[in-house]
C-alpha cells in the first residue's frame, strides 16, 4: 500500500490594469488561467504597442505548454507572429512588446513553475516575508547597473531608462530568459509592467504583498499606488497565490493516481479555480457580438439615412486610405536602416533614423563598449549628431574602423555584441 501523502496544488489570482494619468490608451495586456499567467507591455507608434501585446498574449494562450520546451517554443512563436505582422502591415512597422509569463508544468512526477521573460516587465517572488525579483530587465539602464556603471538612484531618473535591449517582435528570433521554481505553500508571485515598478519601489511592493488580502485586492491597490505616485505610464499587476494541501482520503476522486508512486501527488481541481480568465486590457482579440436584432438595427439605421451623400462616404474612405498609407510610409522610413550614435556617453548601434521620426523612436541594437571620451574630436562631432547607414553589416564595419582611431583605452570585456 502506498502511504505517500497526496497533495493538491491550489492557485488563486487577481489582476488589475490602468492606462495611468498621462497615456491616451492602455498598451498593456494580461491573461490569467489555471496554469498560465502572462503580462505584456506593448511599444510602437499609433496602435502598434497595443496590437503587439495582444498578439503575443493571444499566441501564448493557444500554444501547447505542458513542459519547458513547449513554453520556450510558445514564446518564440509569439515573437514570430508579432514580427511577421509588423512586416506584413507597414503601419505597424517597428512595433514590439515585452512578455513575462508564469506557467505550471509537470516535470519528473511533480509540478513546478516556469518563469519566462523578454523585456523589462517583471516577475517578483514573495516567500517567507522576503521579496526577490526573479527576472532581469532587458534594458539599457539595467545593463549599465549590472556592469556597475550606474546605481539604483541614478537609474531611476536616467533619460534612457525605458530603452529596451530585447523585446518580442523586433527580430525574427529572440533570446528568452527561463527559470524553474518549486512551489511552496504560501508563495506569492507578482507579474507586472514597468509602469508599476517605475512608480512603486520594491519596499512598497513588498509591503503590499505581505498583507493577507486576496490577490485581486492586492493587485488593485498596487495599480492605485502607481497612479498616486504619478501614473506616467500604463500599469498592470497580476498576483498569484500558492496553496498546497495534503489529502488524507486516497479514494478522493480528484486525486490523480501515479504508476511510479515516488512523488507526492498534486491535483489541479478546476472546480476550485477562480475566474478562468482576466481580460482587463483587451487581452484577447474578442469575437464581435452580433445577433439578428443588432443586424436589424444596423439595417434600420442605414435605411433611415438614405439621404447621406455617397460622395461624402467616398471622400471619407479616400482620406482614411491616404492617411493609413502616409502613416505606413512614415513608419517604414523611420525604422529603415541603422545608425551609430551616442547614448549616455556610450557609442551604440541603433535601428532606425537618427533622432527618430514623430512617435517612431530608434531602438537599441548593439553595444560597442566605446566611450565618447575614447573618440578623437572629429569622430565625437560626427557621432554626437549620429551617422546613418543602410544595413547592419555596413554599420558594424564603421564601428570596426572607429576602433582603429580610438585615442583612449578600450573595454574588450564584451566585444562588439
Amino acid at each position: 500500500m502506498n502511504n505517500t501523502p497526496q497533495r493538491r496544488l491550489r492557485l488563486a489570482w487577481g489582476g488589475a490594469t490602468d492606462q495611468g494619468r498621462v497615456r491616451a490608451n492602455n498598451q498593456d495586456a494580461m491573461y490569467a488561467d489555471w496554469g498560465l499567467f502572462v503580462v505584456a507591455d506593448g511599444m510602437g507608434g499609433h496602435q502598434g504597442g497595443e496590437v503587439a501585446a495582444n498578439l503575443a498574449v493571444r499566441t501564448m494562450t493557444k500554444a501547447d505548454r505542458e513542459n519547458l520546451r513547449q513554453l520556450h517554443d510558445a514564446v518564440q512563436e509569439a515573437n514570430k507572429v508579432v514580427h511577421e505582422t509588423a512586416i506584413a502591415q507597414p503601419e505597424l512597422h517597428g512595433m514590439g512588446t515585452t512578455l513575462t509569463a508564469l506557467a505550471v508544468i509537470q516535470e519528473g512526477g511533480s509540478r513546478r513553475f516556469v518563469a519566462l521573460n523578454v523585456g523589462d516587465s517583471r516577475i517578483y517572488h514573495y516567500r517567507n516575508n522576503q521579496l526577490s525579483q526573479l527576472t532581469e530587465d532587458h534594458s539599457y539602464v539595467a545593463e549599465l547597473m549590472r556592469r556597475g556603471e550606474l546605481d539604483e538612484e541614478a537609474a531611476a531618473v536616467h533619460p534612457y531608462r525605458n530603452m529596451l535591449t530585447r523585446a518580442i517582435g523586433v527580430h525574427p528570433e529572440v533570446d528568452i530568459d527561463e527559470w524553474l521554481i518549486d512551489p511552496v505553500a504560501g508563495d506569492r508571485f507578482l507579474l507586472c509592467s514597468d509602469g508599476l515598478t517605475n512608480e512603486v519601489d520594491d519596499n512598497a511592493i513588498a509591503e503590499q504583498l505581505s498583507t493577507d488580502e486576496d490577490p485581486s485586492a492586492t493587485a488593485k491597490r498596487l495599480v492605485r499606488l502607481a497612479n498616486e505616485h504619478g501614473g506616467r505610464d500604463n500599469s498592470t499587476a497580476l498576483v498569484v497565490d500558492i496553496q498546497i494541501d495534503d489529502i488524507d482520503n486516497e479514494n478522493d476522486p480528484e486525486v490523480v493516481q501515479r504508476e511510479d508512486g515516488e512523488h507526492a501527488r498534486i491535483v489541479f481541481p478546476s472546480e476550485e479555480s477562480p475566474s478562468k480568465a482576466i481580460t482587463p486590457a483587451a487581452v484577447l482579440e474578442s469575437t464581435p457580438k452580433s445577433s439578428s436584432s443588432s443586424a436589424k438595427r444596423q439595417r434600420s439605421w442605414l435605411n433611415d439615412r438614405v439621404g447621406i451623400s455617397v460622395a461624402a462616404v467616398v471622400i471619407s474612405m479616400v482620406l482614411l486610405i491616404a492617411s493609413a498609407a502616409m502613416l505606413a510610409t512614415i513608419g517604414w522610413y523611420a525604422r529603415d536602416g541603422y545608425h551609430v550614435g551616442v547614448v549616455a556617453d556610450q557609442v551604440v548601434i541603433q535601428k532606425g533614423r537618427v533622432g527618430g521620426l514623430l512617435w517612431f523612436a530608434p531602438t537599441l541594437e548593439e553595444w560597442t563598449n566605446i566611450q565618447v571620451t575614447q573618440l578623437n574630436s572629429q569622430d565625437q562631432r560626427t557621432l554626437i549628431t549620429g551617422k546613418q547607414f543602410t544595413d547592419l553589416a555596413e554599420t558594424r564595419t564603421f564601428v570596426v574602423q572607429l576602433r582603429t582611431r580610438l585615442v583612449g583605452p578600450t573595454d574588450d570585456a564584451r566585444g562588439d555584441g
